[in-house]
């Protein structure tokens, strides 16, 4: 049985978990795999300091999660950067499109107008999710990411909510 839910300070190793599988099993994740150390105080700061934060529970275990963070001045207080990350094996069963929809509810709740993210140019089923949920292509950061010595584009995307 799968649920999305809110992550909080107790999931801490939970969360942490999570992302270390990511990054050890995708070349598509900000981190390599020796980069991620554990240091609860410090996975307890990261998750205190998201603005919206949840998590995919399939029987007990995390698979995968979405975070956003809002601007702080007032002028980007109404945007928010997202990051998502699922597990390869649970990828594909509609997981991602429940946490864009939670993040959806809570953008409107949380009066924000702007969802913005950059994703690597050759992550074509990330793309797929992200444009099936009304982000768009603005522009590419050329040569942003250094993978297995190979410069990559990433393609920054947004939605703007009504």
């Amino acid at each position: 049985m799968m649920r999305i839910r809110r992550i909080d300070l107790c999931d801490a190793r939970l969360f942490w978990d999570v992302q270390k599988q990511l990054d050890t099993e995708s070349k598509f994740m900000m981190l390599e795999p020796e980069e991620r150390r554990f240091d609860f105080s410090r996975t307890i700061g990261r998750i205190s300091r998201f603005d919206f934060l949840v998590g995919a529970d399939v029987d007990g275990k995390f698979v995968g999660f979405l975070s956003a963070k809002r601007g702080n001045a007032n002028r980007i207080r109404n945007t928010a950067y997202v990051v998502v990350g699922i597990i390869e094996e649970f990828q594909h069963q509609g997981i991602g499109s429940q946490l864009f929809e939670e993040l959806e509810r809570w953008a409107k709740e949380k009066a924000v107008k702007r969802l913005e993210l950059t994703v690597m140019i050759n992550n074509y089923a990330a793309i797929a999710l992200f444009q099936k949920h009304g982000f768009t292509i603005e522009g590419v950061r050329r040569e942003a990411m250094c993978v297995d010595g190979k410069y990559i584009d990433e393609f920054y995307m947004s939605k703007i909510l009504d």
